[in-house]
């Protein structure tokens, strides 16, 4: 069996499953036929990690499990590695790869002894106890101790990576609430000089009576305003019609 392998979950790690096809005699068909006569049938080889001798086998659409009406089959749980079969890929074994543990010390001999007991990941070598673990012979507290520090850095490292991208996200709010800031105050800067320059443009009237702006606007436009304008109206025409003729 080629054991590569993919992330799934700890506990996962412990059943390596590998699907495979298995000629058997069909009995009802050998009954009518008077003859031996048999079949091939998917099955599932079920890998304990630790357990040399427990390897049971049971056809790939056998239930697993019930979840209320609906049935859960071996080929289900075991889904991916069911895929890898029907198309003739690699099965792969959940969990991290032994060879991840070569910096930690483990050697050739040492990765050969875990598959020869069912051992094919760093997750099911560090839940192993007991008799599981005694299948280790005098490696198990050497090879225990390993599989114990890679969880622990990994745990670690997997935790400085969050307080990084935390505080990535801290930063990019921070420089979005600054680049908020910046616009909006340059927007309040913009209002408040078209509010001065209007107030400037009003002062240049405001010397003036009602009659002098009429006047003005009659003398520039050739029309005195209609009716009974108010002031704040004389100054606002007045205003267009001087920045008309700047």
């Amino acid at each position: 069996m080629g054991i590569a392998m993919v992330e799934l979950d700890p506990m996962e790690s412990q059943v390596t499953p590998f699907f495979k096809y298995l000629t058997v005699e069909d009995i009802p068909a050998s009954e009518r036929e008077g003859k031996a006569v048999h079949k091939t049938i998917e099955v599932c080889e079920l890998r304990f990690a630790g357990d040399r001798q427990y390897a049971p086998v049971v056809p790939a659409d056998a239930m697993y499990r019930r979840e209320g009406t609906r049935v859960i089959t071996y080929a289900e749980r075991f889904s991916e590695q069911y895929r890898q079969f029907l198309s003739g890929a690699t099965q792969e074994a959940s969990g991290t790869a032994l060879e991840e543990l070569t910096n930690y010390g483990i050697t050739p001999a040492q990765l050969s002894l875990c598959r020869a007991v069912k051992v094919y990941s760093i997750e099911a070598l560090n839940l192993m106890e007991g008799p599981q673990l005694k299948v280790l012979g005098t490696h198990a507290n050497d090879l225990k101790e390993m599989a114990r520090r890679f969880m622990e850095d990994r745990s670690s490292g997997s935790s400085a990576q969050r307080e990084i991208e935390e505080l990535r996200q801290r930063l990019a709010a921070m420089e979005a609430n600054e680049e908020k800031q910046a616009y909006e105050t340059e927007a309040v800067g913009r209002a408040a000089e078209g509010f001065r320059e209007e107030a400037i443009e009003q002062a240049a009237f405001a010397h003036m009576t009602d009659e002098q702006i009429k006047g003005l606007i009659k003398e520039r436009t050739g029309q005195a305003p209609r009716g009974n304008p108010s002031r704040e109206t004389l100054l606002r025409m007045a205003e267009e019609i001087v920045n008309e003729g700047a």
